[in-house]
């Protein structure tokens, strides 16, 4: 997966002439921060922060957008947005991946308490010569999510990577605002690390307490159960370009985003009987697969003596729901 080409131009004309030295050591900050290593607080700090961000996390974050987006479409194939209010929004990331998913939005409003990280974002829009209306009039608010006394509703509200950035006993209250203000859906998007999966977890409980129905990734409402040690989470594969490879000295072609989530619906929906926790193992003449299904985590081998059943496990992907 990569960003689309009018973004990636538009990202790649903002970096220019920049040095990578100073981008690199500003990406291996930025890096500790989203993997929890320091305490909790803005992520992006200063200038080449956010450059950095643009080049090396904006496309991992787009792309775990994405693979969210793509599962709700999936769940709920006829599920209609025509608004989206992202909270913590950065430079617009969750919302260049909405649209991509979703061209029925028609107004779209980013709440973001950085204002050069806002500025960044209108100037990507501005330079990728996007004419899409939800684009062009998409409404920037500079605002402290931690500071927000209400909100206004709209069909779909998003926190993508920015949860882990409140202070703990804020986010509860955050939320159901959130879940008030959202008329059809509310997703939220952590770091695949057991810290951002310790925090999905607790909103999912919190959420389910209020009645919210989840559309993915549980496939029921049974309390989680992953095992202390463990996380739930899931993959992204990412195209890197040659600056991206060179500003993290890497080799590779690609690196793979992990993303943990739960995004839930006002009314109830289809749930799939099990969503697939790992990578399939494909050996020959069966598949192994880790499954969430049933209130409990548990491997399932499928063998080739069931030829329909075992062709549609061979083709399953991580995060993939399974009806076998």
């Amino acid at each position: 997966m990569k960003l689309p080409d009018h973004l990636q131009y538009a990202i790649d004309q903002e970096v220019e002439h920049k040095q990578l030295n100073v981008l690199s050591q500003a990406r291996e900050s930025l890096t500790d921060r989203y993997r929890g290593i320091k305490q909790r607080g803005p992520l992006i700090t200063d200038d080449q922060e956010r450059l950095s961000y643009l080049l090396t996390r904006m496309p991992a974050t787009y792309a775990a957008n994405v693979k969210v987006w793509q599962a709700i479409q999936k769940q709920a194939p006829d599920i209609e947005i025509k608004s989206l209010l992202d909270l913590g929004s950065g430079p617009g990331t969750a919302m260049w991946a909405a649209c991509e998913l979703f061209p029925s939005i028609e107004k779209v409003t980013l709440m973001e308490r950085d204002p050069w990280l806002m500025e960044l974002g209108k100037k990507l829009i501005t330079n990728s010569k996007t004419d899409a209306h939800a684009f062009l009039n998409a409404q920037w608010i500079n605002s402290d999510l931690e500071k927000v006394d209400s909100l206004t509703p709209h069909d779909a509200i998003i926190l993508s990577y920015s949860i882990g950035e409140l202070k703990a006993d804020l986010i509860e209250k955050l939320l159901m605002k959130c879940w008030q203000a959202a008329n059809k859906l509310l997703i939220i998007i952590e770091p695949g690390t057991p810290v951002g999966f310790e925090r999905i977890r607790t909103i999912r409980s919190l959420l389910i307490a209020q009645q919210a129905n989840v559309i993915a990734p549980c496939p029921n409402h049974l309390p989680c159960p992953m095992s202390h040690g463990d996380w739930c989470h899931f993959a992204a594969r990412v195209e890197r370009t040659s600056l991206h490879r060179r500003l993290k000295g890497g080799t590779l072609g690609y690196e793979d985003e992990k993303f943990s989530y739960v995004a839930f619906t006002k009314k109830p929906c289809f749930l799939p009987q099990a969503r697939v926790l790992r990578e399939p193992q494909r050996r020959s003449g069966h598949v192994i697969l880790t499954l969430c299904t049933e209130g409990l985590c548990k491997q399932e081998t499928i063998s080739k003596r069931h030829p329909e059943i075992y062709r549609q496990a061979r083709k399953l992907d991580w995060g993939d729901a399974w009806e076998g």
